[in-house]
C-alpha cells in the first residue's frame, strides 16, 4: 500500500514540475530573438566553417566581452579590447583558439566548444557555437 502511494506522489510531482521546468528554460534552447546584452558594444566579423562571413555588432560570448580558455592548468580571460583576431581549429577533439593580440603577440587557448557567440546583424540577431567558427576578427581603429 505504501509503495503505491509513493509511486503516485512521484508521478504527480513529475507532471507538476514539467511546466515549471519549461517555463524556466531548463529544457530547450533560448529563443533566437533574445541575445545577451554586453556591457560594452563591440563589432566583429565572424567567418564560419563554411566560409560564410557575418558582420555583427553588440557581440559577446555568452554575454561576456572576453574570451576565456585553458592553457596548461591555468584559465585565461582576454578582454575584447586587446584582441585583433581569433583563429579556431579542432585538434584531438578539443577546440583550440589562437588569439592574436593588438600588440602583435599571440596565445593559444583550449576553448569550450559549446559556448556561443552572440551579436546583431542588419537582418536580426545572430548566434553561433564557437566550434562552428573558423575566425573572429575585430576591426582595427
Amino acid at each position: 500500500m505504501r509503495m503505491k502511494w509513493s509511486l503516485r506522489l512521484a508521478i504527480i510531482t513529475f507532471f507538476f514540475m514539467i511546466p515549471i521546468m519549461l517555463g524556466m528554460g531548463v529544457i530547450g534552447d533560448s529563443p533566437t530573438n533574445k541575445i545577451p546584452v554586453p556591457d560594452k558594444k563591440y563589432t566583429v566579423t565572424f567567418i564560419d566553417q563554411m566560409d560564410f562571413v557575418t558582420e555583427c555588432s553588440e557581440v559577446s560570448i555568452e554575454g561576456n566581452t572576453f574570451i576565456d580558455g585553458k592553457r596548461g592548468e591555468g584559465t585565461y580571460a582576454i578582454a575584447f579590447d586587446r584582441i585583433r583576431s581569433v583563429l579556431f581549429r579542432m585538434k584531438e577533439r578539443e577546440l583550440r583558439g589562437v588569439v592574436q593580440l593588438k600588440d602583435g603577440s599571440e596565445i593559444e587557448l583550449v576553448l569550450n566548444k559549446d559556448r556561443k557567440a552572440y551579436g546583431k546583424t542588419e537582418f536580426g540577431t545572430f548566434q553561433i557555437k564557437l566550434a562552428s567558427l573558423k575566425k573572429m576578427t575585430f576591426p582595427t581603429k
